[in-house]
C-alpha cells in the first residue's frame, strides 16, 4: 500500500505540489483579503488587488521551485508569470463584480466560489510559463 502510494506520488508530483503551493497561495490571498476587508475596511476590489500582489508575489518563486522546477532564471519568465496572473486578477474582479454589486452576493463566499476557477486557470498558464531548460549550468567565476 505505501509503495503503491508512493508510485502515485511520484507519477503525480507536480499536481500534488501545485495544490501544496496553491494551498499557501490561497491562504496568504485569503487572509490579506480579509485582513483589508474586515478589519481595515477597505472596499473588496482593492482589498482583491491588494492580496492579488502578496499572493502571486509568493506563488512566483514557490511555483518556480516546488512545482514547475523551472531552470530558469529570467525577467522574462517573471513577466510572462505577472502577465498570466494579471488577466486571472482581470477574470476574478470581473466576477467578483458580478457576484457581490450586481448579484448581491457576500464577498467572502463569492472570493471563495471565484478561487476554483483561477486555480485551474493559473496551474494552466502556468504550464505555459514554466519552462524546464535542462540543468542549470554554473557561470565560470568572473576575473
Amino acid at each position: 500500500m505505501i509503495r503503491k502510494a508512493k508510485k502515485l506520488l511520484v507519477k503525480y508530483r507536480e499536481q500534488a505540489a501545485y495544490l501544496i503551493v496553491g494551498a499557501a497561495t490561497t491562504a496568504i490571498n485569503y487572509i490579506i483579503y480579509v485582513l483589508f476587508l474586515k478589519v481595515l475596511h477597505v472596499h473588496y476590489i482593492p482589498s482583491n488587488i491588494v492580496a492579488w500582489v502578496s499572493a502571486v508575489t509568493f506563488a512566483y518563486f514557490a511555483n518556480g521551485r516546488w512545482v514547475y522546477r523551472s531552470t530558469s532564471e529570467g525577467l522574462l519568465e517573471a513577466g510572462a508569470f505577472f502577465a498570466s496572473r494579471l488577466f486571472s486578477l482581470g477574470l476574478e474582479t470581473l466576477i467578483l463584480y458580478l457576484m457581490v454589486d450586481l448579484g448581491r452576493l457576500n464577498e467572502l463566499i463569492s472570493k471563495i466560489f471565484v478561487t476554483v476557477l483561477v486555480v485551474i486557470v493559473n496551474y494552466l498558464t502556468g504550464l505555459l510559463v514554466f519552462r524546464k531548460k535542462g540543468p542549470r549550468r554554473s557561470r565560470p567565476p568572473k576575473g
